[in-house]
């Protein structure tokens, strides 16, 4: 499928955020770098959480860092339980509404500069997806290990993402052997955001089988304790070591 060329915007996804907010937009894009492209809606970043989503942040405790925490859904709902959080995200506009929201204390800043913060928390959530923001296994491993260094004795991980293996879909098939071709772990996809005649660069996320993320986590100074189902995905629960 051919991909099409599209200016770069420097915060898509604080434009459409935005736009939801202010305007009612309901949908945007996700293509993949074998060309499939996904409508999505905007709207759910707006949910209040519920089910297992807020079964697994039960488990939040103390002082939180919401990594990637979009529009605050996270946030607000662990301001509700009486937790102070700090979020980060790498959006600006994305942080803008946070705050328009009620987020306490939402920064937009990248999580690799977290640790110039100085501060320590108890809890690190990852939602949507934000387990595998770090674009690879082996840079995924380089986070758990920055988190763990940010972190006080007893914390908890709490991080979300899907298993790329329950899948029958012949272009996901497809997509796990072309990565097996080129030497990449199976559940890391090459994606870009489309929306408005706009896009952004390309990134990585990696998607992750459980069995891969709890070696990961044991071999970062996290023990896994818990997996909570959700939907296709699921949250793994994990306590640092040591």
């Amino acid at each position: 499928m051919e991909i099409p060329e599209l200016p770069i915007h420097d915060d898509l996804w604080g434009k459409f955020y935005r736009d939801h907010y202010e305007n009612d937009a309901t949908t945007y894009y996700i293509r993949r770098d074998d060309g499939f492209l996904d409508k999505c809606g905007i709207g759910g970043y707006f949910r209040t959480l519920r089910g297992r989503e807020a079964e697994a942040l039960e488990d939040a405790k103390g002082h939180v860092l919401d990594v990637g925490c979009e529009v605050g859904a996270g946030i607000l709902w662990l301001q509700e339980k009486g937790l102070r959080v700090i979020g980060v995200d790498l959006s600006p506009g994305a942080v803008g509404i946070a705050r328009k929201r009620g987020a306490q204390d939402a920064r937009a800043m990248s999580l690799w500069d977290v640790p110039q913060m100085k501060e320590r928390f108890d809890t690190v959530i990852l939602m949507g997806n934000n387990t595998g923001l770090a674009g690879s296994l082996e840079k995924t491993g380089e986070m758990l290990e920055m988190l763990r260094g940010i972190t006080n004795d007893g914390a908890v991980l709490i991080g979300d993402t899907i298993n790329p293996v329950e899948t029958s879909d012949p272009g996901n098939l497809a997509y796990h052997k072309w990565n097996t071709e080129r030497g990449r772990y199976i559940g890391q996809v090459s994606i870009r955001t489309e929306y408005g005649g706009f896009t952004e660069p390309w990134f990585d996320i990696v998607l992750f089988e459980p069995d891969v993320l709890k070696k990961l986590c044991q071999a970062h100074g996290w023990k896994p304790r818990e997996t909570i189902t959700q939907g296709p995905g699921y949250f793994l629960i994990a306590d640092k070591v040591g």
